[in-house]
């Protein structure tokens, strides 16, 4: 994916932990605003940290053990308690400043239509990210209702998206195609592309770029990657 690294990308800062953390850039955070994390998993740092520094920020995961992961985050930085990020003995949640406020959480997953979709477990128990393309090939699943990301922006009364997070299990092309035909385009766009753990088929890269063309149509340069996570920024919102 380097090769279509775009020369002269902005000044960026890595928010939250080496697990569930994110690239984005210094400009954008100044700013502050609005994000929509969708993924939560058992490590929303990268979502605290947005809020620390002054963002409304839109959590969204159906996984029940995500459910329960940021409800005992909330419940922490109520009571001035300490919170495990990922169930660790060592690592926590620095929750100072975090505003309660300006956060929310739904069980509502994302896909290119509203429906109720079915959300397939990953091989390994401990791990907590399921899959509606079924990712991994396995048989367990539950079933969870899922929105377009338009439709999540009327029902929360959200008119721009500062920073888009998609870490969903090899359904960000998908939904990517329908962000584009919606036309909620992001200033940020925060997407891991999973697929490069778990492989569907042979295809892998024709997808990843076919996406990144597809945002490129959009006015958005591809201008970080961490492993599989990649950063993109509209072109208009770029500050140099």
């Amino acid at each position: 994916m380097r090769k279509r690294l775009d020369v002269g990308a902005p000044e960026v800062v890595r928010l939250g932990t080496a697990h569930g953390g994110w690239s984005v850039p210094t400009a954008t955070i100044q700013s502050k605003g609005t994000a929509v994390c969708v993924g939560a998993g058992e490590d929303i740092s990268f979502d605290v940290e947005l809020n620390k520094r002054g963002f409304n920020v839109l959590t969204m995961d159906p996984t029940p053990r995500a459910k329960a992961h940021v409800a005992g985050v909330l419940d922490a930085a109520k009571g001035g308690q300490r919170a495990a990020i990922n169930n660790s003995s060592t690592d926590f949640y620095d929750l100072e400043g975090f505003d309660e406020a300006r956060f929310k959480f739904v069980d509502v997953g994302i896909w290119k239509e509203n429906a109720s979709m079915r959300f397939f477990a990953p091989k390994n128990p401990k791990h907590v990210s399921h899959s509606i393309v079924n990712l991994q090939g396995t048989k367990e699943w539950f079933e969870a209702k899922c929105e377009t990301l338009q439709t999540i922006c009327i029902s929360n009364k959200i008119n721009q998206i500062d920073i888009l997070k998609l870490d969903i299990e090899g359904s960000e092309y998908a939904v990517l195609e329908n962000v584009v035909q919606c036309g909620l385009l992001p200033r940020v766009l925060c997407v891991e592309f999973d697929e490069i753990w778990n492989p569907i088929d042979g295809a892998l890269v024709e997808r990843i770029l076919a996406t990144i063309d597809l945002l490129a149509n959009c006015a958005y340069k591809f201008q970080h990657v961490d492993n599989s996570n990649a950063l993109f920024v509209r072109e208009a919102s770029m500050i140099r």
